[in-house]
Order: structure tokens, then sequence, then C-alpha cells
């Protein structure tokens, strides 16, 4: 089970959810019955280093895993209470964008680069809202001019090419939130930008959700971003959730030695000396030959005979969760 914030219904509820992929190497379990929920208006963090299947988990709540090679083959998403396995494509695209958006890595894919701004935040809000011509230019221009684009009404009409990064970001957090959907999946939205700009688009992302209501989950190996913006977050392993925690208790006490290990690479200023960044040893298993035991055992320094033979169940406790023989190091 899933830890819950409060006494609340979860707006989005997953569980034990199985993703795997035919690949010309074999079958990849890339996410191993995850299980967690999103309380509505909450802003929850997706950390884990690349391939630990952040972004598939975001791809599978969409509804967008690609088929073949990749397919649900186990668990539940059910967003207000409405089972999405099973949906039939036309039902889904009736809730993307209008009731679970997504802010994609790379803008510069994600928008098309044929079509001027106007074009596609309009045809967006003729799908979804209903509202066309003049009506969709000027909301599109207001969503505009809530990120923070100068000249909003100049702007639309150019296209993809002709904004900065930055720019292109800020067009894709105004058409995902041009609806006002319920959910909001972020996907590394700050990647491509320096570090001032990155800086900007999560301020407008979490301005926006606090004026508009809007539950966030932010996939990000960021874990600066995700102390800045989050109050809970999921930490993932090898396509497993191997801790769930709010953000203090978190970064100041991480249960699972993973989270520990990341916590601890955060890179420190110290005014005596550069302090060498720890690491952590060894690689993350291969999908294809997982081990029989936790997935981490392997370059954990608390780990024993247990470890390697058994998977760990999750241990709950105030308000946390973590799925280790071992929190903290402690002996079982």
């Amino acid at each position: 089970m899933s830890i819950h914030m409060s006494s609340k219904k979860p707006l989005l509820s997953v569980r034990d959810l199985v993703v795997e992929f035919n690949t010309e190497r074999g079958l990849v379990r890339a996410i191993d019955g995850i299980s967690f929920d999103v309380m509505p208006g909450e802003t929850m963090g997706l950390v884990g280093e690349s391939g630990c299947g952040k972004s598939v988990t975001s791809l599978a709540i969409l509804g967008l895993i690609p088929s073949p090679p990749g397919r649900i083959t186990a668990g539940s998403i059910q967003l207000n209470g409405r089972e999405l396995v099973g949906l039939p494509e036309s039902e889904y695209r009736k809730i993307r964008g209008s009731e679970i958006s997504m802010i994609f890595q790379e803008p510069m894919t994600a928008l098309n680069p044929v079509f001027s701004i106007a074009s596609q935040m309009t045809d967006v809000l003729s799908r979804h809202q209903k509202i066309r011509g003049k009506q969709a230019k000027n909301r599109a221009i207001e969503m505009l001019e809530l990120v923070g684009i100068p000249s909003p009404d100049k702007r639309i009409n150019e296209y993809p090419h002709q904004l900065s990064g930055g720019m292109r970001q800020r067009v894709m957090i105004a058409m995902a939130l041009s609806c006002n959907p319920k959910l909001l999946l972020a996907d590394e939205p700050t990647t491509a930008l320096d570090v001032t700009i990155q800086a900007q688009v999560m301020e407008q992302i979490v301005k926006l959700q606090h004026e508009l209501g809007t539950a966030v989950v932010l996939v990000t190996h960021d874990l600066g971003v995700v102390a800045e913006s989050c109050q809970r977050a999921l930490v993932m392993y090898a396509g497993r959730i191997v801790e769930q925690s709010p953000i203090i208790p978190l970064f100041k006490n991480p249960q699972h030695p993973y989270s520990a290990g990341l916590m601890a690479s955060i890179p420190r200023i110290r005014a005596d000396k550069i302090a060498e960044l720890p690491t952590i040893p060894g690689t993350v298993p291969d999908l294809l030959h997982l081990p029989k035991g936790c997935r981490f055992a392997e370059r954990c320094q608390f780990s024993d005979d247990r470890c390697h033979q058994e998977q760990p169940k999750n241990q709950t406790k105030d308000n946390r969760e973590v799925a280790c023989f071992h929190p903290c190091g402690e002996a079982s």
C-alpha cells in the first residue's frame, strides 16, 4: 500500500503497476509493481538516476507507452476513481490535455516546428475547451502572459525556432495548463535550460500550480529542484520505489541506503575547503538480469545474506515508507 497524506481521496492512485518492453535482448520489466498516490493540489517529486523508470511511469499514466514494444501487463491507474488502464484510445484522448497534461523534457521536439505557437495552442483549446477563433487566441495570449512571456500578443504568431529554449519551455507550460488540468506531469522540465532560466521556469510552474490548484508530479534527477518545489518525494531504483517520504524528513534523515547515497552526493559549499563528493559504489543492475533479492544489495554497505536472497517488503512509519531490511543501516 501507498502512504496517504491526509484523509482526502487521492486524485491519482497507482497500484502494483508493471510495464514491460520486448527488446532484441529479451523482456525488460521497466516498472515492477510500484504503488503511490497523488493528492489534489500536491507537488510530488519522482527522483532517481537515468533508467530507473521515472519517465516510463509518466508515460504509463498518460497512456503513451509505445505498443509495441511496451505494454502495461499488471496493475491499476485511477484518476478520481476512474480506471485508466485498458481505456480505449478515443477516451484517453479526451483526458489528455483536459484532465492530465504533460511538460516534456525537450520543448523543441515537443512543439511542432512547422506550426505557429498560436496554431498549436488554439488547437489544444478547441479540442478540450470547445472554444475557437478569437476567443481561443485571446485565451492563449492570457496563458503566455501568465508564464512571463513578454509581448505575448506578438510572440504567439511566431514559430518554435524563433524562441529561446526558456521561451519554448514556457510555451509548453502555458499549453499544458491552458485547459486547467487536475494533474500536471513535468518530465525533467528544466533539463535543457541554463541555471538561471531553470529557476525562473520552476518558479512559474509553482506559481501557476498555486493559482490553478493543479497537482504536479515532478520527474527529475535534480534534488535541489525537488527540495525547493515539492512537498513529498518518491525515490525510484531499477524500476521500483524504494522510499516515499515528505521532503524535510527525506533530506534530513533518508531511510533507504540508496536515498542516503543520493542526498550525500549533493554538492555542498564550505568556506574552509572543497569537500570531495561521495559516490555510490558499483552500477545499476541490468534489467534483463535482475538479482534475486534487493536490487540495491550489491551496492549497499549494510547488505547481508537476507538482502541477497529476499526482496524487501515496504515498511511504513511516521507517514514514510521504505523498502529495506536495514533502514538507516539498522540491524534486522
